[in-house]
């Protein structure tokens, strides 16, 4: 007769095998997706990507502790980098004006970087008519406050990040992640909306509601040309794969619906707001050192959609390896 002791000890330990199977399960299901997002990536510029959105050891952190300036580039014949190493801005120049896609992280940024940074390149700041903030983290909207009031530019975010950017939750300290520095969020102003067309001039930026890293991030898509020749750029507007398993899922939607987007419009070119995710800044370099050749930032559609499909296997690969709910 088996005794009730005896009992309970093989209950638990079978319940310990289920455990294990279910995490073997969730780790090959992981490791599938990011062996998808390495085999899209092969040798190409997104192999940085892979590299950094599939890990879970926090290298991409080792970024943000780099204070480097790049030079201002002239990406497209309309489109500026004005960013510094960890975090993008762009300066996207129209017949009526610019729009300032992201603003760094605070006023100091604002003014040596974006400011001085337009200026080196023959834009001028005053020029600024709208600034699109992509998400409500303070190293992308922490110069607006600044440029808005000086210039009379107006602000647009989403309702939620507007939210969380008024009234910021208590940030955690992250490893190897240095302290925020990001000065007040600008007042309240221009609520984007999912699907919504910003036009200024001959220039329109079509709004893509892509929830995931914030809730209310905001993904772009517009138009640059080369040597007067169109292509379409699709701008991906929050980076970092959340730690929540739902937004974490409402990430991989997102990339998702973005690629469709993207192939509908015949996107030819991705950016980041993060240059060091998509190793822009080697390209932003190699462009500088070779105006003449062909710009590395035409990757012609199906790379574009393999480079989307990059980000989404490594959300899904973090997904995979979140505990069940």
């Amino acid at each position: 007769m088996i005794n009730k002791k005896t009992l309970a000890l093989t209950t638990v330990s079978l319940l310990c095998l289920g455990c294990s199977a279910v995490a073997n399960t969730e780790q090959n299901l992981a490791q599938t997706h990011v062996d998808k997002a390495y085999a899209l990536a092969g040798d190409t510029f997104m192999r940085t990507t892979a590299e950094l959105q599939c890990s879970t050891d926090n290298r991409a952190m080792a970024f943000f502790k780099d204070k480097t300036v790049p030079p201002a580039t002239k990406i497209f014949d309309n489109l500026y980098y004005v960013g510094v190493t960890p975090v993008g801005a762009y300066a996207l120049q129209t017949s009526d004006g610019i729009i300032l896609i992201d603003a760094l992280n605070n006023t100091q940024e604002a003014q040596e970087v974006i400011e001085s940074g337009m200026l080196s390149v023959g834009l001028e700041p005053a020029d600024i008519k709208t600034i699109i903030v992509t998400h409500g983290h303070g190293d992308h909207y922490g110069g607006a406050k600044y440029l808005a009031e000086k210039y009379q530019a107006s602000v647009m975010m989403s309702e939620l990040d507007w939210d969380m950017a008024i009234n910021p939750a208590p940030r955690p300290a992250r490893p190897g992640m240095p302290a925020p520095n990001w000065s007040t969020a600008p007042d309240k102003d221009l609520v984007a909306t999912d699907g919504q067309e910003v036009t200024l001039g001959d220039t329109t930026v079509k709004i893509v509601f892509t929830p995931g890293h914030t809730p209310g991030t905001l993904s772009l898509i517009f138009p640059v040309t080369e040597n007067g020749a169109r292509h379409t750029a699709a701008l991906w507007g929050g980076t970092g794969i959340p730690k929540d398993k739902g937004l974490a899922q409402a990430y991989v939607n997102s990339a998702n619906k973005f690629a469709k987007l993207a192939k509908d419009m015949n996107v030819d070119v991705a950016l980041s707001n993060h240059a060091f995710v998509d190793d822009s800044l080697r390209r932003m370099a190699e462009l500088r050192a070779n105006p003449d050749k062909a710009n590395p930032f035409i990757i012609g559609q199906q790379m574009v959609q393999d480079y989307t499909q990059v980000i989404a296997e490594c959300a899904s690969a973090a997904v995979a390896r979140m505990p069940t709910e």
